[in-house]
């Protein structure tokens, strides 16, 4: 075997080693999370109508917020998607359930 082709032998074997140890710590990662939102009601952010105007609230299990708004139905479904990445960037421990 030449050389060139150890190097490039060796070379797979090292991607593959670290392509391995990339994914145990990924898993590792999805099964945490997942303990811990088993024991968490899912959350979801949601629009309603009210004689025309548009209201946006998060819910989690039976708790609700305060309906925000009013808004547009536009307006109302931008607050929606921003509620939506904030929530799974920090989570719901600073929202007020009422």
């Amino acid at each position: 075997m030449s050389t060139v082709q150890q190097e490039l032998n060796a070379t797979i074997a090292l991607r593959t080693a670290s392509l391995a140890q990339h994914h145990s710590k990924i898993v590792k990662f999805v099964d945490e999370v997942a303990k811990q939102s088993a024991n968490e009601p899912p959350t979801s952010v949601e629009i309603f109508s009210n004689s025309g105007r548009w209201y946006c609230r998060v819910r989690r299990g039976d708790q609700t917020t305060r309906p925000m708004g009013p808004y547009t139905k536009q307006q109302a479904e931008r607050v929606q998607e921003a509620r939506r990445m904030l929530i799974a960037k920090r989570g719901t421990a600073r929202i007020m359930f009422e």
